[in-house]
């Protein structure tokens, strides 16, 4: 540290400053093992300054010191200031003064004058940026938080995790969608870099949209989450959290819910019943027989409760007959004036998995015309994916627009993913994760699926 009795002409820093021991009170997170390089050059100290610093430091030094007694001193040592040297050199002793009295404002500012100075080392200007953005988010001051901590990410300070404290900042100042847009810049930056993005950022996250009803954002945030890491919880957290800000119709909610069921996130009986009504029994029998018969499977679903067993008789009583239905509508349908008729054929293919015939209906129908065009193409998609024709459908779901186009942006995720390899196993030794959010959805309105 600067020699407490300096001569008035040019003199050298001592080089044993350590800025871990000038933290050593803890409250700057990490703040350890980390110290100042030699400052071997010349320096340049004025005359009043050396005058008004050396008894403070001497005080400050000396065993038993009295720090408050001479925190009065600090104006007149600043004031004092005329060159760069006795910047950085006033800087070292408040640093040193609220390292002592546990005075985070007094460490901030000796940090401050530090780097004001110019005379940290430029290899150790991202560390003291990263503890004058943590010094000042602790301080509720989340603007030059802020720009301290974005500073400390510049020169390439990666420890501490000063772009996750930045998200932080954001948060804790109530500005949510810019927090939640700057998360996802810098994901995005990351992943096109190749470099790791930590999932605990998305889930956080995913929290906050869920938190403060952010719809497009928790679109965007899941996507990331599950092409970051695709696993099946990170499914379940990304799902949850979009179903729970949306509010879809019958018709839009089935084809979430087949997004839910083909990546094995319907966890809950509520979940069973809602894809219940919004595919109806009487009107895509096979599908709720499979679906009813794949949650008893999963322990899900208890047979004997009347709900789920009553579904299951309607569906049972009309599933061979639809099959047969469906085939004789082929013909109706590509003679028909509008696509009505090919619309119904192709969602009673899609609903026995026949996506083969469900994609050539579903192309007769927007090619006839007077229907539901994004319901149709949001369809048209799922069913070119569960092909394996993955940028066919995500070509076709980039065409839905208004309220589907959630939905569509999730399929196309699916498709990234499965084109990918799909799901991945969680490692053995990794924690299991807690969902983000978010309790089921209300049952959609009924309206005709």
């Amino acid at each position: 540290m600067l020699r407490t009795s300096l001569p008035a002409r040019r003199t050298r820093f001592g080089s044993k400053f350590a800025l871990a021991v000038a933290l050593a009170s803890g409250t700057v997170i990490g703040a350890t093992g980390i110290a100042t390089p030699a400052y071997a050059q010349k320096q340049d100290y004025s005359k009043g300054f050396v005058e008004a610093y050396a008894p403070v430091a001497d005080a400050v030094n000396a065993e038993g010191a009295d720090i408050e007694a001479q925190k009065a001193n600090i104006p007149a040592i600043v004031s004092a200031v005329k060159t760069e040297d006795d910047r950085f050199a006033a800087g070292q002793l408040i640093l040193s003064m609220g390292s002592k009295s546990k005075d985070p404002a007094l460490q901030r500012q000796g940090l401050e004058m530090m780097l004001q100075s110019g005379k940290v080392p430029a290899e150790q200007v991202g560390q003291f940026q990263f503890f004058v953005g943590n010094l000042a988010y602790q301080e509720k001051d989340y603007e030059a938080a802020r720009t301290a901590l974005k500073a400390a990410a510049d020169a390439g300070y990666t420890e501490n995790d000063p772009q996750g404290l930045i998200i932080e900042s954001y948060f804790a100042e109530g500005k949510n969608a810019e927090g939640v847009s700057y998360l996802e810049n810098v994901v995005k930056q990351r992943q096109a870099a190749g470099q790791q993005v930590p999932d605990n950022w998305l889930l956080r996250g995913l929290k906050v949209a869920y938190e403060n009803s952010l719809a497009d954002e928790s679109v965007t945030l899941s996507s990331l989450l599950v092409k970051n890491t695709p696993t099946q919880q990170n499914w379940v957290n990304g799902l949850q959290v979009v179903r729970a800000t949306h509010d879809w119709d019958d018709p839009a909610s089935l084809d979430f819910l087949r997004l839910m069921r083909a990546t094995n996130t319907l966890t809950t009986q509520r979940d069973y019943i809602d894809y219940i009504e919004a595919a109806d029994a009487r009107m895509l029998p096979n599908e709720v027989l499979s679906l009813v018969n794949e949650g008893i499977e999963a322990g899900v679903v208890p047979a004997d409760e009347t709900y789920f067993s009553e579904a299951k008789s309607i569906a049972q009583d009309r599933a061979e007959d639809d099959r047969e239905a469906t085939m004789d509508l082929v013909d109706e349908a590509n003679s028909a004036a509008d696509g009505v008729t090919a619309r119904g054929a192709a969602d009673s293919f899609m609903s026995f998995d026949d996506y083969a015939n469900a994609e050539k209906m579903y192309q007769v129908a927007l090619q006839k015309g007077g229907v539901d065009n994004e319901r149709v193409l949001t369809r048209l998609g799922i069913v070119q994916i569960k092909q394996g024709k993955y940028d066919e459908g995500k070509a076709t779901l980039a065409k839905v627009t208004g309220p589907r186009k959630a939905i569509a942006e999730m399929w196309s995720t699916y498709a990234d993913v499965e084109a990918n390899g799909g799901v991945q196993a969680v490692p053995a030794q990794a924690p299991a994760q807690q969902p983000a959010a978010a309790p089921a959805a209300e049952t959609p309105a009924e309206t005709s699926n």
